[in-house]
């Protein structure tokens, strides 16, 4: 992605997220919405007695450990930081490190703890296509590069994998 590419993806971005309302907070609906499909699952399983609580609490986590530890060892620096224009909504410049992205991982794994619970055509797109929403986001607001969140996809779904058909 060149300087440019950013500028003019951020900047029709930011013209889209001027029509919302709420602005650029109106982008948080799908991380929450995310979380609350989650929090239903897991008290879903909880109340239910389902031993799969377990694996559908260890596997997110261990897939927001995972990406977690790999971003300082990675070290790539934020886009916005790197081409020194603000991304969509509000930032801290020099925030952290950018690859892989953490909201697009844990997305990935809470869509595949979600659809652990519930394995319905519904709830697999549903979650799926809200996963691929945030991770978009992620990219098109300017926190992110892309190749930032396919690594952080690509992370969930084989830990997941490994967590959840082992």
């Amino acid at each position: 992605m060149t300087k440019d590419q950013y500028a003019r993806m951020t900047g029709a971005m930011r013209r889209t997220v001027s029509h919302l309302p709420g602005g650029a907070k109106a982008l948080r609906f799908p991380t929450l919405l995310c979380a609350a499909a989650y929090l239903g699952a897991l008290l879903y399983l909880m109340f239910t007695g389902d031993a799969r609580i377990v694996r559908a609490l260890l596997v997110p986590a261990v897939c927001f450990g995972a990406v977690t530890l790999l971003r300082p060892a990675i070290g790539r620096q934020r886009p916005y930081d790197r081409f020194g224009l603000p991304p969509v909504g509000a930032y801290r410049p020099g925030k952290g490190k950018s690859m892989p992205s953490r909201h697009a991982a844990s997305a990935a794994a809470i869509a595949f703890a979600v659809v652990y619970v519930f394995p319905q055509p519904f709830v697999i797109a549903a979650m799926l296509a809200l996963c691929a929403l945030i991770a978009a986001l992620r990219v098109l607001c300017g926190q992110h590069y892309p190749s930032d969140v396919l690594a952080a996809l690509a992370i969930s779904a084989a830990l997941s994998a490994v967590g959840y058909l082992l």
